[in-house]
């Protein structure tokens, strides 16, 4: 599931976990774009809200690192 379609339905103070890292945010308005298509890895109770666990976040390969190459000639 994606934090996206998870936050439809909360309505709590959300504390997010990254990595061991931990970010709060009063409002689900407050979480920046990018972390919207995090994968959701589980979910804890905690006194003051909701603790998600998001997965790492994957890095996509450049196009470079797949071997394409581009070359500009006349």
């Amino acid at each position: 599931m994606r934090l996206r379609e998870l936050l439809t339905v909360v309505e709590a103070n959300i504390t997010l976990e990254i990595s061991g890292l931990n970010e709060e945010y009063v409002t689900k308005k407050d979480i920046p774009e990018f972390r919207m298509n995090s994968e959701v890895n589980g979910l804890n109770a905690i006194e003051n809200g909701l603790m998600i666990k998001l997965a790492e976040p994957k890095k996509v390969p450049t196009l470079e690192e797949l071997g394409y190459s581009f070359e500009v000639g006349v």
